[in-house]
C-alpha cells in the first residue's frame, strides 16, 4: 500500500512538473523575438518584414530610391521604441518564468566545516572521591583542586548536505500567481505589438507628409514660374506704354512673394525629411532618396460600416487587446492577494553525511523528513491591505480598457468619415487644379491683349497658387486617411494568410 501511494504521488509531482517545465525554462520564447518581429499568441513569433532579415540596412541603401515598405522595414529595424518594448516584454517573460518556478521543488546544497572548543568541570558527577576526614588537610586541598578543575576540548565535524523542499498544497497561491504574470506578459507583449503598429504609421504619416513638402515646393516653383511670366508681361507692356509703373510694381511684389514662399517651403523640405530619418532610427542628416507618389490617384474607396470596423478593431487592436490582458493579470493579483491568508503545506528532506575528528565519520548517511504547515494568524492586516491594493490595480486597469475602448472607437468613426472626406477633396482639388491654370492663362492672355486688367492677372495668379497647394494637401490627405484607419481598426499588421482567407 506504501509502495502504490509513493508511486502515485511520484506520478503527480511528475505531470506537474512536465507541465509547466518549458514556460518555466524558456520563457522567453513566449516574448517576440527580435525588436522587429512581432508577437502572435501560442502559435509562434511571424516577422513584420523579412526581405532584410541579417541586415539592419539594405545593401543598396543610399544607391536607389526606397519605396514605403522598405522604409517601415528600416524603421522597426532601428527604432529605438520598438528595442524598448521588446526588452520589457522579455523582462515579462523572464518573471513569468519565476512565477512558474515555484511548482518546482528547491534543491539546496550546502558543505560545511565547523570546528568548536569547548570546556566543562572535571568534578560534575563524580562518584568514590576520599573524604577530607581520611586524608591529610594538605592531601585534600590537592584533590580538591584536581576535582574542581575545568578541562578543554576540541570537536571537528565537516561534511555535505542536501536539503530539498517542496511545497505541497498552497490553495492555489502559485497558480493565482503564475496566471497574473502570465497576463502580464502578454500585457507586454500586446503592448510591442502595438509600438510596431504606432512606429508603421508614423513613417507612413511622416512618408506622405515628406512628399507633401516635396509637392508644395514644386507648386511654389511653378508659382514663381507664373510669377515671372506675369512680371515679364508687364515689363513688356510698360516698355511700349501700354501699361502704367504700378502694373510693374504689383507684379514684382507678386513676384518677390513667390519666391520668399519658396525659400521658406525648401527648408520645410529639409525639416520633413530630417524627421523621416529619425523615424527610421537614423541620424537627421543621413543621405537616401524615397519613392515619389503615382502620378494618378484613384480615389474610389469601399468602406465597412463604422459598426463593423468597431467590431474588427475590437478583435484586431493590440492595444485594446494589451488593457483587456491587464484586466485579467490584475484579476489573478486579486485571487492571489486573497489565497495569501490560507494555509500552505510544505515537506522537508534534510540527508548528508559528516566526518568527525581523527578519522571518524558517520557509519551510515544522515536523513531528516518533515511536513510543515503554515498558517498566518496576523499580520498587522498586511494581507487584508494587499488584498484592498490588489482590487485598486484592478479598479485602474478597468478604467484604463475603458478609456482605450473609447478611444478606439473615437478613432475609428473619425479616420472612417476621413477617408470619405480626402476621396472629396482629392477629386475637387483635381478639378479646381484644372479651372485655375485655364483661368490664369485666359487672364494673361487677355491682359497682353490688353483687355484685362494686372488686378486679374494676380487674382487668377493668386487662385493658380491655391489650387496647386489645395492639391498637394488632398493627395497628403488622402493617403494618411488610409493609413489612419487601418491603425484605428489595428489592420496595419495583420498576417498575409489572414488577409487571404479573408
Amino acid at each position: 500500500m506504501r509502495k502504490k501511494i509513493k508511486q502515485t504521488s511520484f506520478a503527480l509531482i511528475s505531470l506537474l512538473i512536465s507541465g509547466c517545465v518549458h514556460d518555466a525554462a524558456d520563457p522567453l520564447s513566449l516574448a517576440p523575438e527580435t525588436p522587429y518581429s512581432s508577437w502572435t499568441p501560442m502559435q509562434g513569433n511571424r516577422m513584420i518584414s523579412s526581405r532584410y532579415c541579417q541586415t539592419m540596412l539594405p545593401m543598396t541603401f543610399g544607391e536607389g530610391e526606397l519605396n514605403l515598405a522598405e522604409l517601415i522595414d528600416i524603421a522597426l529595424r532601428n527604432n529605438p521604441m520598438t528595442k524598448q518594448t521588446w526588452a520589457q516584454a522579455c523582462a515579462a517573460a523572464a518573471s513569468y518564468g519565476q512565477a512558474m518556478s515555484k511548482f518546482y521543488p528547491e534543491v539546496l546544497s550546502s558543505t560545511g566545516y565547523t570546528r568548536q572548543k569547548g570546556s566543562f568541570p572535571s568534578n560534575g558527577g563524580a562518584t568514590g572521591s576520599p573524604s577530607s576526614s581520611q586524608i591529610s588537610s594538605a592531601a585534600s586541598t590537592a584533590l580538591n583542586n584536581a576535582l574542581n578543575s575545568v578541562f578543554t576540548f576540541y570537536s571537528t565535524q565537516a561534511g555535505p548536505d542536501v536539503l530539498l523542499t517542496y511545497t505541497l498544497f498552497d490553495f492555489g497561491q502559485r497558480s493565482s500567481a503564475a496566471l497574473a504574470a502570465r497576463e502580464a506578459l502578454y500585457y507586454a507583449d500586446l503592448t510591442h505589438n502595438q509600438e510596431i503598429q504606432t512606429i508603421i504609421q508614423t513613417v507612413m504619416d511622416d512618408y506622405y507628409g515628406y512628399l507633401y513638402q516635396i509637392a508644395a515646393m514644386e507648386a511654389n516653383e511653378a508659382n514663381l514660374s507664373n510669377a515671372q511670366m506675369s512680371l515679364d508681361a508687364a515689363n513688356e507692356k510698360f516698355s511700349l506704354g501700354l501699361a502704367a509703373l504700378g502694373d510693374v510694381a504689383t507684379a514684382r511684389t507678386q513676384f518677390l512673394q513667390a519666391r520668399i514662399n519658396l525659400t521658406t517651403q525648401r527648408q520645410n523640405v529639409e525639416n520633413a525629411f530630417a524627421q523621416l530619418a529619425v523615424d527610421l532610427g537614423l541620424p537627421a542628416n543621413s543621405k537616401f532618396k524615397v519613392q515619389s507618389l503615382p502620378d494618378k490617384i484613384d480615389a474610389n474607396p469601399i468602406l465597412e460600416s463604422v459598426d463593423r470596423l468597431v467590431e474588427m478593431a475590437q478583435h484586431q487592436r493590440q492595444d485594446v487587446l494589451a488593457a483587456a490582458a491587464n484586466v485579467r493579470s490584475k484579476e489573478a493579483s486579486v485571487l492571489n492577494a486573497k489565497r495569501a491568508v490560507l494555509p500552505v503545506l510544505r515537506s522537508t528532506l534534510d540527508t548528508g553525511h559528516y566526518w568527525f575528528q581523527r578519522g571518524l565519520k558517520e557509519k551510515h548517511m544522515h536523513w531528516i523528513a518533515a511536513f510543515s504547515l503554515d498558517f498566518p494568524i496576523f499580520d498587522g492586516f498586511y494581507f487584508k491591505n494587499g488584498v484592498r491594493q490588489a482590487e485598486a490595480n484592478l479598479e485602474y486597469a478597468k478604467a484604463q480598457l475603458l478609456q482605450t475602448e473609447l478611444s478606439m472607437i473615437q478613432n475609428v468613426t473619425t479616420s472612417h468619415m476621413g477617408v470619405k472626406t480626402a476621396a472629396s477633396n482629392l477629386t475637387d482639388s483635381e478639378e479646381y487644379l484644372k479651372a485655375a491654370e485655364l483661368e490664369f492663362n485666359i487672364a494673361l492672355a487677355n491682359y497682353k491683349a490688353g483687355t484685362k486688367t494686372i488686378l486679374d492677372v494676380m487674382s487668377a495668379q493668386s487662385s493658380l497658387a491655391d489650387a496647386r497647394s489645395k492639391k498637394a494637401e488632398a493627395e497628403q490627405n488622402w493617403f494618411t486617411a488610409l493609413a489612419s484607419i487601418a491603425y484605428a481598426t489595428g489592420s496595419l499588421c495583420r498576417p498575409l494568410e489572414e488577409i487571404c482567407q479573408n
